[in-house]
C-alpha cells in the first residue's frame, strides 16, 4: 500500500466501550472538520450506527479470544477457575495495534486506546511541530487536567541500582534521555518505521508490552517531544497509580538532578 500524507488514528477497543470510543471520535472529526486529510481505524466490535460518527471511519472486527498456550494461562486459568483460559487469551493488544497499523493509508500512525480524546489545537500542534520525527509522543492530561504519562524515563542505571525499584519516571519536557519510555496508551509513529518495527504480539495486556517495544525501537531512533498539542483522557485515571505514586514522585526528583548534571558534564566537555 501507498502511503499517503495525512493521519491514521488507530484506535484499539472492547466489547461495551460503545459511549467512550463516539466521543473519542469525535473529537477527531471536530479537530479535522475542515481536512480531508485522515481517517479512523478501530479495532474491536463496537455496536455504533451514528453515520456521523463513521464517516471516514472503518471498523476492523476482531476476535477478542485468541488461541493462545502458555504457562501464564494455567494461572489465569486457575486464579479464574476457568479451563478455557488454558487454551484462549484476551487482551491481544499488540495484534490489535499491528493490525490497524497495517490497514493504514496515511504517513502518520495516531495509535490510542478508546478514552484518549485530542483537544482544540491538535493538529496545528503537529504541523508546527514539523515531520522530523519517527516516534512522537506530545502532552497527556488525565481528566482532571493534571499531567500523565507522557514524556518518560524508564531504566536509567542510576536510578535502577537504586532500593526504590525501577527508574520510571515523568521528566521534564525540554529533557531528554537515552533510557526513554512510550506508553502504549497513546503515541505517535511514522507508519513505514512502526510496520518495520511492530509490537510483539506474544506479549498481551498488562505483559508490558510497551516496555519492550521501547526498549527495542530506543536503539533505532530518537523519540521526540511535542509541546504544541495535548490530548486528555475521556475518563478519569486513579490518583493513587502512576505517575502519582510515591516511586515515581521520588524518581522525578532524582531524575531532574541527573539531568541537570548530565547537562552540565557535557557543557564542561564542550568547554
Amino acid at each position: 500500500m501507498n502511503e499517503k500524507m495525512g493521519w491514521s488514528f488507530c484506535i484499539v477497543t472492547a466489547p461495551n466501550n460503545e459511549a467512550i470510543l463516539k466521543q473519542c471520535i469525535k473529537k477527531i472529526h471536530d479537530e479535522f472538520e475542515r481536512s480531508d486529510d485522515y481517517e479512523i481505524i478501530v479495532v474491536g466490535n463496537p455496536k455504533i450506527e451514528e453515520k456521523e460518527i463513521l464517516k471516514k471511519t472503518k471498523i476492523i472486527s476482531f476476535k477478542e479470544e485468541v488461541f493462545h498456550l502458555s504457562l501464564k494461562n494455567i494461572k489465569i486459568a486457575l486464579r479464574e477457575k476457568n479451563l478455557k483460559r488454558i487454551f484462549f487469551r484476551t487482551g491481544a493488544i499488540c495484534h490489535k495495534k499491528n493490525l490497524a497499523a497495517k490497514n493504514a493509508k496515511y504517513n502518520k500512525l495516531c495509535i490510542m486506546h478508546d478514552y484518549v480524546g485530542l483537544e482544540p489545537g491538535w493538529k496545528v500542534g503537529w504541523e508546527k511541530f514539523g515531520e522530523d520525527w519517527e516516534i512522537g509522543m506530545n502532552i497527556i492530561l488525565n481528566k482532571d487536567g493534571s499531567r500523565h504519562r507522557d514524556w518518560m524515563a524508564w531504566d536509567h542505571p542510576k536510578l535502577t541500582n537504586k532500593s526504590n525499584g525501577s527508574g520510571a519516571c515523568l521528566i521534564p519536557y525540554d529533557k531528554w534521555t537515552k533510557y526513554m519510555y512510550i506508553s502504549g496508551t497513546y503515541f505517535c509513529v511514522k507508519r513505514k518505521f512502526f510496520l518495520e518495527n511492530p509490537l510483539n504480539e506474544n506479549l498481551f495486556w498488562g505483559e508490558g508490552e510497551d516496555v519492550e517495544w521501547s526498549l527495542r525501537v530506543r536503539e533505532k531512533t530518537k523519540f521526540k517531544m511535542n509541546t504544541f498539542s495535548v490530548v486528555k483522557y475521556l475518563k478519569q485515571k486513579p490518583l493513587n497509580d502512576a505517575p502519582y505514586c510515591e516511586s515515581w514522585r521520588k524518581n522525578e526528583k532524582l531524575m531532574k538532578e541527573i539531568l541537570e548534571k548530565e547537562l552540565k558534564d557535557t557543557k564542561k566537555e564542550v568547554l
